[in-house]
């Protein structure tokens, strides 16, 4: 056994610098990824390493080395360079993982990074909202996004189940929990059930794995009917033959019932009278009907949908029964009687988006369907440079001209990338980007990812965040990417 160097000791300094600093700090994980690179130079200086999986290393450097020659045909050199920047951290620290050992408390390090990340947003959050303020889903991670800390907790609670103790599981998996309700993340509703039942697979005999499939797969589909069922559009409250023709005041009501956007139970496009919402309006309310908000909303778009929330007509006779405190409510912008926050909030907002997508609407602002719009853009872009894409720089300019090519119906300002790194890929470095990242993927699992359990979850968690978002266009996305895919995965010992 050869002897451990100062540099090696010391390179834990660096390790631990990014696994409790990637939740809160950017100085941090910069400062860590240039320690382990020291480090790592310095063994090399002294002595010769043995090879250690050298292959997904090889893999990445093609596939940033290419990202990085796709530069010769970009426009944007300042975005491109700026890319290049961040994700040459993920092939320092790989380079470093694979020189120096990464220390054995690696697992709990990050398994307490994610309960203290989360304990701290649930904390402060919880300070802020006792000030009075009001906190939408974003508000409550102010240091790194929630997709980052999903990562994390998923790694961490899968690791933990390594070396902590149950009722240290249990707690992390509340805490969790929380930390899902309050911020309403689709991708943590994903990944805690997901991780869960990789703990549960792991701690169980093989038979009782068998009931473990079984009974996750009924929940499965349950949720999915339930889903399914929630999902289906509010029934008429009468015939159509039945619908009243006319207001208390005479003038005539406009219904659409074919059309199912609803809005707490009941459907928004029956009993609309707009012709009598200004003048009930301003009997009760200073604020003009037409007059935008900070928000750039107008009680005109506010006021219907509060109404329907209430199960009320869209008239002025009932514009006149709302009390003070739902007339200050619409003038500051609620939609409905009833408020509602974190994952709550974020169903009522999917229900929402479906039924608008059934109408035919306008996907913008809708974060479920103005993605999938963005997903197509992504695809139209990507099949104008099949072969070698647009370059890493012009990734946003070929999405803006797939925009236009495709007539598409978000608004400018959704119009957005693609949130998808496996498709910004063969934008950025077409078909041969992809053909180095399916390279890369498949030598990771030969050589880190089919030896541990622990391992393969980590690239799980890195698949699935590629779906969602560009995870390796910031520095906390390729440091805890860096840290699914390397980070469980013990180096061989050193020999003579």
């Amino acid at each position: 056994m050869m002897e451990r160097s100062r540099a090696e000791d010391a390179a834990k300094w660096g390790w631990a610098l990014l696994i409790w600093g990637a939740p809160w700090s950017h100085a941090a994980m910069t400062l860590g990824t240039v320690w382990v690179t020291l480090c790592a130079l310095l063994v090399l200086k002294q002595r010769r390493t043995p090879s250690k999986s050298s292959g997904p290393l090889i893999w990445l450097l093609g596939l940033f080395a290419w990202g990085w020659l796709s530069l010769l045909w970009s426009d944007n050199l300042d975005w491109g360079l700026q890319l290049a920047s961040i994700q040459v951290t993920l092939l320092t620290l790989a380079f470093s993982w694979h020189v120096v050992p990464r220390p054995d408390l690696t697992a709990k390090w990050v398994f307490q990074s994610a309960a203290l990340a989360m304990a701290g947003v649930l904390a402060w959050g919880a300070w802020r909202v006792g000030q009075g303020e009001v906190l939408a889903g974003r508000d409550w991670t102010p240091w790194t996004s929630h997709i980052r800390l999903a990562m994390l907790a998923a790694l961490g609670w899968v690791w933990g189940a390594q070396h902590q103790s149950k009722t240290n599981l249990l707690l992390f998996g509340v805490l969790w929990a929380f930390f899902t309700a309050v911020t309403g993340s689709l991708t943590n509703a994903l990944l805690w059930p997901l991780a869960l039942i990789w703990v549960l697979w792991g701690r169980f005999s093989p038979s009782a794995r068998r009931g473990l499939l079984a009974g996750s797969a009924a929940i499965t589909l349950t949720l999915a009917g339930g889903m399914a069922l929630w999902l289906r559009p509010v029934p008429l409250p009468v015939p159509r033959a039945e619908l009243p023709a006319f207001t208390a005041q005479g003038h005539a009501y406009i219904h659409h019932p074919e059309r199912v956007v609803s809005e707490g139970g009941h459907r928004l496009h029956l009993f609309l009278c707009p012709t009598e919402w200004e003048d009930a309006w301003s009997q009760i309310s200073d604020l003009p009907l037409h007059e935008p908000n900070a928000a750039g909303f107008t009680v005109r778009d506010r006021l219907p949908r509060y109404l329907t929330s209430l199960g009320w007509p869209k008239d002025g006779e009932h514009i006149l029964q709302l009390s003070p405190q739902d007339v200050r409510a619409i003038e500051e912008g609620a939609t409905h009687a009833t408020p509602a926050k974190g994952l709550r909030l974020r169903l009522r907002e999917l229900r929402r988006e479906w039924e608008v997508w059934q109408d035919g609407g306008n996907p913008s602002g809708h974060a479920l369907f103005q993605r999938i719009a963005h997903w197509h853009a992504g695809w139209h872009a990507w099949m104008q440079s099949l072969w070698v894409g647009h370059g890493m720089g012009d990734t946003s300019s070929a999405m803006e001209q797939a925009y236009v090519q495709l007539g598409s119906d978000l608004a400018a300002p959704h119009r957005h990338r693609a949130h998808m790194q496996h498709l910004t890929w063969g934008i950025s470095g077409g078909l041969i980007a992809m053909l180095l990242w399916l390279g890369f993927a498949r030598a990771w699992h030969q050589g880190i990812g089919k030896h541990s359990r622990v391992a393969l979850w980590g690239g799980l968690v890195v698949m699935l965040s590629c779906v969602f978002e560009d995870a390796w266009e910031t520095q906390a996305g390729v440091v805890i990417s860096f840290l699914a895919l390397f980070g469980a995965f013990q180096r061989p010992a050193q020999t003579d």
